[in-house]
């Protein structure tokens, strides 16, 4: 019978540690055991891996030492497991019924194989369900991986033996960790790595995780990886996170401007991108209306190109004297007359409707209630008609259905 060994980093996750841990020892496969380390957590985690290591005996070990981050964490465990088979759960995610089971079933069966893995789904802190992880088949070509991960790190079992082979993790490697250890399997065993069709593992997200907090990072050091194993990063890695830089502003961790926070991304980026690759970009940023729009703690989230389809909010942040109002510029050049009707909610919640002639310019006029002295607040704007540029424009294939386009944001002083 094979001895599953599961690996499991923490630090001060005391409040889905318990949930994690009875996921791995209370599976219907008895010959698991469980290995913590523990960064020095001082949340109340060693009171609780106390605890439970009372209730499972040797079944469950533990060390909480200083280490530099969850890949060292996790070559420690790696260090003291001694299963035949690995899986690595991290603290704040679950295992499903059966999921050991259905993996020593697909070891047994498939001799050779030496990783498998399994379907996942998102959970929020409460654990209710978020939406599925895009898992792809092992069929999957090795290049297909610079799109982005199709394999969710809980669901996966390795043999120890092809691990001690391929190496542990890259302790030199932040967050992006897993993904390059999948890399070298898939090239190391390009034929032996296998899959469960079932869900295997709930993977959580919540704004304490890994992913969540350090989302530069994450991009960052994904690019490093493939422009480790492959000749050339796709764009789509910068744009993804200028995408979520322009919807967190000017709300994030970063308080600084948002084409300063771009600034920075794309200067520590460039290792990793072409001559040819940087002049696109460069070229793209400007004429990306989202930033030629946004102000200092000012920002409309409208489409790359302006447009504004079904909503768009108006976010404002700031930290001395507040503006009297935003004016917000605005254009609807429909190939037809018509009426632009605008719903307008307030930040108190109120709703304001509007009716625009279209084709025409006109000013939206946000005045800031007179009570807020400093924070931020939040106006959101929705429409219920518009435009198909396809049904217009010869040859266009844009089906997306256009209102109006907001030109530019002016705050009142």
């Amino acid at each position: 019978m094979y001895l599953f060994s599961v690996v499991m980093p923490t630090l001060n996750q005391s409040a889905f540690l318990e949930t994690a841990v009875r996921s791995v020892l209370e599976q219907d496969y008895p010959n698991v055991e469980l290995i913590v380390a523990d960064g020095l957590s001082s949340d109340g985690t060693l009171e609780l891996l106390m605890k439970l290591q009372r209730e499972y005996g040797k079944r469950l070990r533990w060390v909480s030492q200083q280490d530099t981050g969850p890949a060292q964490a996790i070559n420690t465990a790696l260090g003291l497991a001694q299963g035949d088979i690995i899986g690595w759960l991290n603290s704040d995610d679950m295992y499903t019924q059966g999921a050991v089971r259905r993996a020593v079933h697909f070891f047994k069966r498939q001799k050779s194989a030496q990783l498998v893995y399994g379907l996942a789904e998102h959970i929020d802190a409460r654990g209710s369900f978020l939406g599925r992880y895009p898992t792809k088949s092992p069929s999957t070509p090795v290049p297909q991986f610079t799109d982005g991960c199709f394999i969710c790190q809980p669901t996966v079992f390795m043999r120890r033996s092809a691990l001690e082979e391929v190496g542990f993790l890259d302790e030199s490697i932040k967050t992006a960790f897993d993904f390059e250890l999948w890399l070298r399997f898939f090239k190391r065993y390009p034929k032996q790595i296998g899959i469960v069709r079932q869900v295997q593992a709930y993977s959580r997200l919540h704004a304490a995780c890994l992913t969540q907090k350090e989302r530069r990072q994450v991009a960052l050091d994904a690019m490093a990886v493939l422009a480790r194993h492959f000749k050339e990063v796709p764009l789509h890695w910068i744009w993804t996170h200028v995408d979520e830089l322009c919807e967190q502003y000017p709300f994030g961790f970063d308080k600084r401007p948002l084409l300063q926070q771009i600034e920075t991304f794309i200067g520590e980026a460039k290792p990793y991108l072409t001559a040819n690759q940087l002049k696109t970009l460069v070229g793209e940023l400007r004429s990306d209306r989202r930033l030629a729009v946004a102000k200092a703690g000012l920002i409309a989230t409208i489409q790359p190109d302006g447009w504004v389809s079904k909503s768009v909010l108006i976010k404002c942040q700031w930290n001395a004297k507040a503006p009297k109002a935003i004016l917000v510029r605005c254009n609807a050049p429909w190939p037809a007359a018509g009426k632009l009707h605008l719903k307008i909610t307030l930040p108190s919640g109120v709703i304001q409707l509007s009716r625009i002639d279209a084709p025409d310019d006109f000013i939206l006029q946000l005045v800031m209630p007179e009570s807020e002295k400093g924070g931020c607040m939040i106006w959101t704007i929705e429409t219920r008609n518009g435009f198909v540029p396809a049904k217009y424009v010869h040859k266009s294939t844009d089906r997306r259905k256009l209102a109006f386009q907001i030109l530019e944001l002016v705050p009142e002083i």
